[in-house]
């Protein structure tokens, strides 16, 4: 019958048009993409056909550490706008320093959109205290960065040319010099809208999210608080007292959208007990499948 025979083809070609959202990957510090590549196999095996974005930013682990934040974030941002697959939209994994830049691109960019956000162990709300370094550069590969947390406890980090060419020192925050943090901080201070005068299209863009999935582990040794991985710190005044998410300002005032997503049931908050620098290993596969692989199972229309 022409008509049946009609209906099949047109059914075929609507579903050869529909295809897996793409999916963009963004490594951490002191690393480059290659950190990434059993992260993106595991999602190219689960979605067969799907379109999965490894990006580097410059020279990946020297560049991670030494170019300005501000600089990786525009750089981040002209390499998926330049990339003809990801011009309807694509799901986001940004894996610690990456889960930072990649809220930051949301916030100031987000064209094309993100669908997805899913940030591992990511120092969101800071880092202050010693991290265990050598579980993601030994010593004898890295022997510089002990001089660089010297200069951070020196005092350096209120420095603005110093948080440039270290971007460690753009999301360093002292919990006992809260003033100084605000007036100096090149980058957090901004993308978390802590200052007076808040910028609407961070929380616009950020409250555009369908879902937004965070996830920090109890194992973490490199990010301090562990739990600022999902927007948890130091009381003011304390390095030890850490302030639950839902206590925070950043939250109760809804600074970047936080309250937003959670009470339209958007903001997915999750823990694991992967260590900070395997969430890649293929023993810490089971987190990647419980808490981010659905999140990655939706499709565009071509």
């Amino acid at each position: 019958r022409p008509a049946e025979v009609l209906l099949i083809l047109c059914l075929s070609r609507f579903i050869e048009a529909i295809h897996y959202r793409p999916v963009v990957l963004m490594h951490g510090l002191t690393a480059g993409n290659e950190t990434l590549i059993n992260v993106k196999r595991w999602i190219e095996t689960d979605f067969p056909g799907i379109l999965v974005v490894n990006v580097e930013i410059g020279n990946g682990a020297w560049d991670s550490l030494f170019m300005d934040l501000n600089e990786q974030v525009d750089l981040f941002a002209m390499t998926v706008q330049n990339h003809p697959g990801l011009k309807s939209g694509f799901n986001l994994i940004g894996w610690s320093q990456g889960g930072l830049l990649t809220r930051a691109y949301i916030e100031r960019y987000n064209n094309p959109p993100v669908f997805n956000w899913i940030s591992w162990v990511a120092p969101h709300d800071g880092i202050y205290g010693i991290p265990n370094f050598n579980a993601i550069c030994p010593d004898w590969l890295c022997p510089w960065i002990n001089d660089l947390m010297d200069d951070l406890i020196d005092m350096k980090w209120i420095d603005p040319l110093f948080q440039r060419h270290c971007s460690i020192a753009a999301y360093w925050k002292d919990p006992f010099q809260m003033e100084t943090y605000l007036e100096t901080n090149t980058f957090l201070a901004d993308i978390n809208n802590e200052r007076l005068l808040k910028n609407e299209t961070y929380k616009k863009n950020f409250s555009s999210l369908n879902r937004a999935l965070m996830v920090y582990s109890t194992a973490d040794e490199t990010v301090i608080p562990k739990e600022s991985g999902i927007f948890e710190f130091y009381a003011a005044g304390s390095d030890y007292t850490i302030v639950a998410l839902q206590s925070s300002e950043q939250y109760i005032q809804d600074w970047i959208g936080l309250r937003t997503l959670n009470e339209q049931g958007r903001l997915i908050v999750r823990s694991s007990n992967c260590p900070h620098p395997n969430f890649d290993d293929p023993e810490c596969k089971k987190w990647f499948n419980l808490y981010t692989r659905d999140l990655l199972n939706n499709t565009l229309l071509s």
